[in-house]
């Protein structure tokens, strides 16, 4: 049996697409296989947007969770900014899973295999073939990845890096502002790595709590969480409280291609794709896009031609000058972060930071920031 369409991951990026293949009149019916080697029955993963109601896959039974302003730290500064018409939005991805799971389990048509997928190749021009650990060999005529192949990914050692782990906390007194969420919070203004706390309070005493470092080099996740404990005491003012939820997580901060595809039949997805924003780590909505453009282009043709995720030039040369400075220079970082917010307003720097914007607000957007650091990068600049 040839499948339409093989989705090989089932994660955000997986289940994104199978949402909108799904949702498409024309692709509803076709034979869909997913393979992953997990059920996705727990909450594993954190995601956030922006945008100004919830978008369309955004779990409807999970209770909307949403801040209207952001703060932005460095050391005793602070910048608070409302959003306008925008929203961040907040989703678990337990939730996430959930409804889309139930969504497909409805589809006689979409078949799902818990395995561990071995290699992906072409068979010939028209048919790729995916060997599993237990259930041998399955066809499609596409197949869209998301899982990383360690035997063809770029040297990591070179990548930086966004490293996290967070901690989802109870306080026994109200310790937070629920109507805000802290984007990053830089403890100090100058320090040989660049690292920052990320929170995003659910009331005034239930909040994640995210320690985030840019590297290139191997952190333990377990020696992070003594920076968490510390923030959580001396900065919360908390010696008491209880982890309701943990998650640890790396993102490749980089513009250059993790990995090359094979055939134009294997289509990558998610951060292999290249939908994390290299100089944020936002992902969410980047998939979102790159997911609904795949389907709006086999509907108007069904050739693998323009699925890959395509950035405007611009901004990619944009994200190589902050990488520039991360890995170059990364005790400038945290005042280009805190001069962005604090010369710009709230809406400006989400619809930037989406890549939503035009050339002319871009040039009034930046030409608000200060100018030296850019200029070190422009003169030393690197691909990243």
């Amino acid at each position: 049996m040839t499948h339409d369409f093989i989705i090989t991951g089932f994660g955000c990026a997986g289940m994104s697409l199978v949402y909108y293949l799904l949702n498409s009149h024309q692709f509803k019916n076709c034979k869909i296989l997913v393979i992953d080697n997990s059920k996705k029955t727990f909450n594993d993963r954190t995601w956030c947007y922006w945008a100004e109601k919830p978008l369309a896959i955004h779990p409807k039974k999970a209770p909307l969770i949403f801040w209207e302003k952001i703060e932005i730290c460095l050391g005793e500064k602070r910048v608070e900014k409302q959003l306008g018409k925008l929203k961040y939005f907040h989703i678990k991805s337990s939730d996430f899973y959930s409804e889309i799971k139930e969504q497909v389990i409805s589809f006689p048509n979409v078949h799902f295999v818990c395995d561990s997928v071995i290699s992906i190749n072409e068979k010939n021009e028209d048919i790729v073939s995916v060997l599993t650990s237990k259930n041998g060999i399955y066809f499609g005529k596409k197949v869209f990845n998301s899982i990383p192949d360690k035997s063809s990914a770029q040297d990591e050692n070179n990548i930086l890096k966004q490293v996290f782990v967070g901690w989802k906390i109870k306080t026994t007194k109200p310790r937070f502002k629920a109507d805000t969420a802290v984007l990053m919070n830089f403890l100090q203004e100058s320090k040989e790595k660049t690292d920052f706390f990320y929170l995003l309070p659910f009331s005034a005493t239930e909040a994640l709590i995210e320690y985030t470092v840019f590297t290139t080099q191997h952190l333990d996740f377990q020696d992070m969480e003594i920076p968490i404990q510390q923030f959580i005491s001396q900065k919360i003012g908390q010696e008491s409280f209880e982890i309701t939820f943990k998650e640890e997580g790396s993102i490749p901060m980089t513009t250059l291609f993790l990995q090359k595809a094979k055939s134009p039949n294997i289509i990558y997805l998610g951060t292999l794709a290249g939908c994390s924003k290299p100089s944020t780590g936002y992902t969410f909505q980047f998939i979102q896009k790159h997911c609904k453009s795949i389907v709006q282009k086999l509907e108007i043709s069904n050739s693998s031609k323009d699925l890959i995720w395509k950035r405007k030039r611009r901004f990619t040369f944009y994200d190589n000058i902050i990488l520039n400075v991360a890995k170059k220079w990364p005790n400038d970082l945290p005042k280009i972060f805190f001069n962005l917010f604090e010369s710009n307003t709230g809406p400006e720097i989400f619809k930037f930071l989406n890549e939503e914007t035009g050339f002319l607000n871009e040039l009034k957007l930046l030409s608000r920031l200060k100018f030296s650091i850019f200029i070190k990068s422009l003169l030393h600049y690197e691909k990243h």
